[in-house]
C-alpha cells in the first residue's frame, strides 16, 4: 500500500548461490523453450526478456485472453527499478500509462482533515508512481506482439496439472500436463501463479507449507470522478496529482488509500480492516481470489458510515460489480527454497514470497524476480557451457535474495496489523510518528536491494547495470 517501504539490507549480492549448479552444465538444445505458468505482470515480463534474447518460451494462463487485459480496478505502486526495467526494454508508451504523483496527502479517517503533505521529490527516491494492472498487462502484451500465438506459444484457458523433472545432461528437461490435456516439454519452468499457486503446493506440500491468514481484509475498486467528487478532491489535490493516505482514528479504525488514473477521469481506491474471520474466497486469480458484488460493497458502506465525505463518497459512487474484498494472505513457512532441487523449477513472485501489500512490494519484486532470472536464462541460451538453466533459477534463491524476501514478508505483516489496528492509542501514536517522522523513516530505500538483484544478473551476463 504504501510507496517502497522496508529498510534496507546491507551488502551486494553474494555470486555463491545454494546449489553449486555451475558445475552442472546441461548442453540443452537452444530451441526447447522455457515454460512459464501464469500470465500476469510477472508472467509476461518473463516472456518479454525472454523473447529479447530469442529464448522460446510457452505461456500457460488460465483465464481467457480477453479476461487476461479486463480492467479489475486494482494497481501497483512502482518503485525505480520497476520503471528502469520498462525503460530498459523499450516497452511502447510505458510512461503514458503510468500515473506519476506530485505528492503523498496524508489524512485522518473521520474529519478528513489534512495529517501532513509530502512532496515527491522529497522522497528518498524523488519520485513516486502507479499503474493500473490492466494497463501493465496490456503494456507487456503489446510488447510481445504477434509473438503470442493462441495454441502455439501461449495456451489460454489452462493450467499445469502436473509437472516432472527430468536431469540427466543435454537430456534434461521439464515435462507438464495441462488441464486440457496438452503434454509440453522445455528446458525449465517458471512459476508465476501468483499467491494461490497449485504448483506450489504440489512441489512442497500443503501440510508443509500452510497459507497464513494476516488477519485483514481489504476492499478495492474504481470510481469515475463525479462533479460532485471532483468538488470534494480538490482539497487533496491542490498540488497537482496526489496518492492521498487516510489514516485510522478513534472509532474508525483501518486504512484507506487512493489516487487518480492517469487520465483524471477515475480513481482507483483500497481499503483495509482488521478481521478476525477469514473472508469467502474465489479461484478469480485476477481479483487475487476474493469475491465482488453489492455484498461486499453493503459490507464496505457500513463500515464507512462514520468516515469523511470524501471516503463515504468515493465507496458510494463505486459500482457494486467493481467493489472487490478479499482477505491477505502470505505462507507460514518463510524458509523454503524457491527453486526445486533437481533445479529445473523456480517460484516467482507470489508464488514465491506472497504478502499483503501494505509495503508496495509485491509487483516491484515480482517484476524483479522475472527480469534477473530471464535474463540468466538469455545468458544460457548464448553460452550453455558458460550458464546452466539451473544455475540461473538457483539465483532465487542466494542468501541475500531470500534473506530480503524474507524480511519483506515479516514487514509488510507487520505494517498491516499495525495500519488496522482498533487500538485508540495505537492510532494517535501512528498519526503522530507520520505527522513528525523523517520521510527516510516512512519511505525506506527498499527499492535498492532489488535493483542490487537486478544489476548483478546483468553485469554477470555481460551487460550495463540499469540507469541510476
Amino acid at each position: 500500500m504504501m510507496l517502497n517501504n522496508l529498510f534496507l539490507l546491507a551488502g551486494a549480492l553474494p555470486h555463491i548461490i545454494r546449489k553449486d549448479f555451475n558445475k552442472v552444465l546441461p548442453k540443452m538444445p537452444t530451441n526447447i523453450p522455457v515454460i512459464i505458468s501464469g500470465g500476469g505482470p510477472c508472467g509476461l515480463l518473463c516472456a518479454v526478456v525472454l523473447k529479447k534474447y530469442d529464448v522460446p518460451f510457452i505461456l500457460v494462463e488460465r483465464v481467457s485472453e480477453e479476461k487476461q487485459t479486463a480492467d479489475v480496478g486494482s494497481g501497483f505502486d512502482m518503485a525505480p527499478t520497476a520503471t528502469r526495467i520498462f525503460e530498459h526494454l523499450e516497452l511502447p508508451n510505458w510512461q503514458e500509462r503510468l500515473t506519476t504523483f506530485k505528492g503523498i496527502t496524508m489524512m485522518r479517517m473521520g474529519s478528513g482533515s489534512v495529517v501532513r503533505k509530502l512532496m515527491a521529490a522529497d522522497l528518498p527516491d524523488g519520485e513516486a508512481s502507479a499503474v493500473k494492472r490492466s494497463s501493465l498487462q496490456q503494456c507487456l502484451k503489446d510488447k510481445l506482439g504477434e509473438s503470442l500465438v493462441s495454441g502455439r506459444t501461449v495456451h489460454y484457458g489452462a493450467s499445469i496439472v502436473n509437472h516432472e523433472e527430468s536431469v540427466n545432461g543435454s537430456d534434461s528437461k521439464v515435462s507438464v500436463t495441462l488441464s486440457t490435456g496438452v503434454t509440453l516439454e522445455g528446458r525449465c519452468l517458471l512459476v508465476c501463479e501468483g499467491w494461490k499457486s497449485v504448483t506450489r503446493q504440489r512441489q512442497l506440500g500443503e501440510d508443509k507449507d500452510p497459507i497464513n491468514f494476516c488477519h485483514v481484509a481489504m476492499w478495492w475498486g474504481k470510481s469515475e470522478i463525479s462533479l460532485e467528487l471532483d468538488n470534494l478532491l480538490k482539497t487533496t489535490q491542490a498540488e497537482g496529482c496526489n496518492f492521498c493516505w487516510f489514516l485510522g482514528d478513534g472509532g474508525n479504525p483501518g486504512n484507506f488509500v487512493f489516487a487518480p488514473e492517469s487520465d483524471g477521469k477515475s480513481i482507483l481506491w483500497s481499503a483495509a480492516q482488521g478481521c478476525d474471520t477469514d473472508p469467502a474466497q474465489s479461484d478469480d486469480l485476477t481479483i487475487r481470489g476474493g469475491v465482488r458484488g453489492q455484498a461486499s460493497k453493503d459490507e464496505l458502506t457500513k463500515i464507512c458510515k462514520d468516515r469523511c465525505e470524501v471516503i463515504r463518497t468515493i465507496v458510494a459512487n463505486t459500482p457494486a460489480s467493481a467493489v472487490t474484498k478479499v482477505g491477505l494472505y502470505d505462507r507460514a513457512n518463510l524458509d523454503h527454497d524457491f527453486s526445486s532441487p533437481q533445479g529445473l523449477v523456480a517460484l516467482l513472485g507470489d508464488s514465491a514470497h506472497p504478502q499483503t501489500p501494505f509495503l508496495g512490494q509485491g509487483c516491484n519484486m515480482a517484476l524483479s524476480d522475472a527480469f534477473a532470472v530471464c535474463t540468466r536464462l538469455g545468458a544460457n541460451n548464448k553460452d550453455p557451457q558458460k550458464f546452466s538453466v539451473q544455475a540461473a533459477l538457483a539465483c532465487m534463491d542466494s542468501p541475500t535474495r531470500k534473506k530480503f524476501s524474507k524480511y519483506v514478508v515479516q514487514e509488510a505483516r507487520k505494517i498491516s496489523l499495525l495500519s488496522t489496528s482498533p487500538s485508540y492509542y495505537g492510532g494517535i501514536i501512528m498519526r503522530m510518528f507520520m505527522k513528525v517522522a523523517p520521510t527516510k523513516m516512512i519511505f525506506p530505500r527498499v527499492d535498492n536491494e532489488n535493483r542490487n538483484f537486478v544489476n548483478v544478473a546483468l553485469t554477470e551476463c555481460g551487460h550495463q547495470p540499469l540507469r541510476p
